[in-house]
């Protein structure tokens, strides 16, 4: 990279069920994607993650309305460069809706379903690809999408 350029900024939204989870269960895998592609690969872009756990949650409510939740997390989702879902709860309809939403603006979705869960056929045609683990989705993220 020349001196003066600026390295791109890849932002991804880590998608996933919220309200059937507990806070540990949201937050979790959430931070283990995080810092996967933070601290353990040297990528060419720059990377910068929209958690909805950061905002909003069920534990502290700091929000009046769901209305309020969903126009915030939706603004997120569609100033994103990639999803990243994890189907810990394939009949979530909030991330149905956001991954619906993600497709129609062609942004590309990564999918997480490790318990290999059976998912809704349209689900699983709204991602680019559905990988058995973290480790697979992040690995395919950071040779696809990051370098």
């Amino acid at each position: 990279m020349e001196e003066g350029e600026h390295m791109e900024t890849v932002r991804i939204y880590l998608s996933g069920a919220m309200g059937s989870v507990s806070f540990e269960e949201q937050s979790k895998w959430r931070q283990q994607v995080i810092n996967a592609i933070k601290y353990n690969y040297d990528c060419e872009k720059k990377v910068s993650f929209f958690n909805p756990v950061n905002y909003y949650n069920f534990e502290e409510v700091r929000y009046k309305t769901q209305r309020e939740v969903m126009n915030f997390d939706l603004n997120g989702l569609r100033n994103s460069d990639l999803v990243i879902v994890n189907f810990n709860d394939p009949s979530s309809l909030g991330t149905c809706a956001e991954l619906a939403i993600a497709y129609d603006m062609k942004i590309p979705i990564v999918g997480i379903n490790k318990d290999g869960k059976e998912l809704h056929p349209w689900v699983e045609c709204f991602c680019d690809r559905i990988c058995e683990s973290i480790k697979e989705a992040v690995e395919y993220v950071v040779e696809f999408y990051l370098n």
